[in-house]
């Protein structure tokens, strides 16, 4: 009977959320009206079936984590190139996806990123029919446009976009995904030693966010992949000096891809340079050195100035200082935040919080150093958000970081690595979802112009209601992103007691608990932020969007 019981809340909450007397008196049940009712009756009943065959969450992933770097890899790549060819078909270009194109498009056919024949040929209508207005940067020194973005992008699609244009692009960046996510799951290896935590981490972090970037134009992929190597290298438990150059390779290229990058590089390099000895931290440093003296003589010559912020002309005009709206908008914003896409990414979170007080190992301070650096930047950035583009653009880089976390928490098991599952299938089938209804734009958003996605799984109440949208926030925004980091709080302070052996505290991790915390959701909005409710508030959709078929 204890088996079937997330069956058991998922039929009541669906019949509670069709029935009009019920969501007369708790709204927020009206959202199970729609899609969202019958995808969580789904999910329930997923759960009950693995429980009654005996699939174990840690050993099924165990057995995931030991397929091997070669099959993982083989598997992701099948499935990003998959829901890729769907989408890249179907949908144009959008945001900065056609600028970066249009670089590349100038390094393969005249060796140079003077755009300006490239635009006047139109050589843009390859991918995208719209007229493309130019997204230029500071002049060079001989007085010549120069593209506003970084040309490490650019650079590595122009052979692939010769062979097979947006199209082989768009397998080439959903191949580097896939070796991110192979990444995640060597680099939890590597702090955990568990084929569990591997096999959680590359489940993770295959899916949202990082999936949408495998069929992306962006840097956010490349990046991400970048990043874990190179971390992962430098924390195995003997640095060679091949291992050193290596790593000291992966972090130069992270400035190429994107400015802001270049702080992530620069930190690592110093904890780097405080775990290597030897040879090693010689070859590392002799490269590292080279790599940045490439790098400064680029920008000299280019402008005359060797600092990467000359693309900008100095200081850029998006720097702002509202890191509290940009944290509270990367988590839970509802079009452009992290958890509405990805909710397993929440074991991660909550994984970072030790249940003790005690000094962390110099791996979890050196991986937490490069977390940081990567994250400072998008916290005093005007459009943290990324602009026209997938959701958690700027935390992309950190999902295979956040992912490692996540797979050490679920080894842990215990508390909040209960709920580690269900959360990860939800994200994944979100993903399909997204895919299969390309033509519809709801992965799509620019600024505070919402996203149809939750348009699309509402009921008689609209979805969006009880998520902020931080982008141009008002202050029931605030309120509602205020009570949904309370409601992380909640489960951070349960899961730290659980891990510590409170009995009570395991206990409270079964559906009573998600389901009291989502109705306190509601009904906090409900009365005291969003009082009126009017019948059938499902959101329609906005009439036009950039990136229309």
């Amino acid at each position: 009977m204890r088996a079937a019981s997330p069956l058991a809340w998922a039929v009541g909450l669906w019949a509670l959320g069709r029935w009009p007397a019920a969501v007369e008196a708790l709204p927020g049940l009206g959202v199970l009206g729609g899609p969202l009712g019958p995808a969580l009756l789904a999910l329930a009943l997923a759960v009950v079936v693995a429980r009654l065959l005996g699939l174990e969450q840690g050993a099924t992933l165990a057995r995931v984590g030991r397929l091997g770097a070669l099959r993982l890899f083989g598997l992701g790549f099948a499935w990003l190139a998959l829901c890729g060819e769907g989408y890249a078909t179907r949908l144009r270009v959008t945001g900065d996806e056609p600028h970066y194109l249009v670089m590349a498009q100038s390094l393969w056919r005249e060796g140079d990123l003077d755009l300006r024949d490239n635009y006047a040929r139109g050589d843009t209508r390859e991918y995208t029919p719209a007229a493309l207005r130019p997204h230029y940067g500071a002049p060079r020194a001989d007085g010549r446009p120069f593209p506003a973005h970084s040309p490490g992008l650019p650079a590595l699609l122009a052979p692939v976009y010769a062979l097979g244009g947006r199209r082989a692009c768009v397998l080439l960046l959903a191949a580097l995904a896939a070796l991110a996510a192979v990444e995640a799951a060597r680099l939890a290896r590597a702090l955990a030693g568990s084929d569990a935590a591997a096999g959680a981490a590359w489940a993770l972090a295959l899916g949202p966010p990082l999936a949408f970037f495998g069929f992306h134009v962006y840097t956010e992929g490349p990046s991400a992949l970048a990043l874990c190597a190179a971390l992962r290298l430098l924390l195995a438990p003997r640095g060679a000096p091949g291992r050193a150059v290596a790593a000291a390779l992966l972090l130069s290229t992270l400035p190429w891809l994107h400015v802001k990058l270049g702080l992530v590089a620069a930190v690592v390099g110093a904890c780097a340079l405080l775990r290597l000895e030897g040879r090693a931290r010689t070859a590392f440093v002799g490269t590292a050195l080279l790599m940045a003296a490439g790098f400064g003589l680029h920008y000299q010559r280019v402008f005359a100035s060797p600092t990467p912020l000359a693309i900008y002309g100095g200081t850029p005009q998006d720097v702002a200082s509202e890191p509290l709206r940009a944290l509270l908008g990367l988590l839970f914003d509802r079009s452009f935040g992290l958890l509405p896409f990805a909710p397993a990414f929440v074991v991660a979170l909550v994984g970072l919080v030790p249940s003790r007080l005690r000094s962390p190992s110099r791996e979890a301070a050196f991986v937490a150093a490069a977390g940081l650096a990567v994250l400072l930047p998008a916290l005093f950035w005007r459009m943290w958000w990324g602009g026209q583009c997938p959701p958690a653009r700027f935390l992309v880089p950190l999902v295979p970081l956040l992912a490692a976390a996540a797979g050490l928490r679920v080894e842990a098991g215990a508390g909040l690595a209960r709920w580690f599952a269900p959360l990860l299938v939800a994200g994944h089938v979100l993903l399909g979802f997204l895919v299969l209804r390309v033509s519809d734009l709801l992965l799509v958003a620019r600024g505070a112009r919402p996203t149809r996605l939750w348009a699309a799984l509402s009921g008689p109440i609209d979805v969006q209601r009880y998520l902020p949208s931080l982008v141009a926030s008002e202050p029931s925004d605030w309120a509602i992103a205020a009570a949904w980091m309370l409601a992380l709080a909640v489960v951070v302070a349960l899961d730290v007691a659980a891990r510590r052996g409170n009995a009570r505290a395991e206990r409270c991790f079964r559906p009573a608990l998600a389901v009291g915390l989502g109705l306190a959701l509601t009904v906090f909005v409900d009365v005291v932020v969003r009082p009126a409710v009017p019948a059938g508030t499902a959101a329609a959709a906005p009439e036009t969007e950039e990136g229309a078929p």
